[in-house]
């Protein structure tokens, strides 16, 4: 359900799995325009271990990254309205999930 890249106007959007990298910057996922990159994690770290995410946690964040991509992409700085990005996100991910 999670695509590792994808195209949008020509940029080609990679998505990765990093654990490290948002336990580093306290985030369950991130795009980095600059780089066009999604960042993902599906493991949290507590005290002793690394713990799993559930699945539906993961999905929904990679929505919500998507819809910061995708706003991004207007050229407009709607982009960073979270409220606005996590219902877009939410919107694609249950259209996503309920498609027939």
């Amino acid at each position: 359900m999670i695509p590792s890249k994808f195209t949008l106007l020509g940029h080609e959007i990679e998505v990765v799995i990093d654990n490290q990298y948002c336990h580093d910057h306290e985030c369950q996922g991130r795009f980095l325009e600059w780089d066009n990159k999604i960042i993902l994690a599906d493991r949290y770290k507590t005290v002793r271990s690394w713990r799993k995410y559930k699945q539906s946690i993961v999905e929904h964040t990679f929505y919500h990254e998507l819809a910061h991509c995708l706003l991004y992409y207007t050229g407009n700085k709607i982009w960073l309205n979270e409220q606005l990005v996590d219902t877009v996100g939410g919107l694609l991910h249950q259209y996503n999930l309920t498609k027939e």
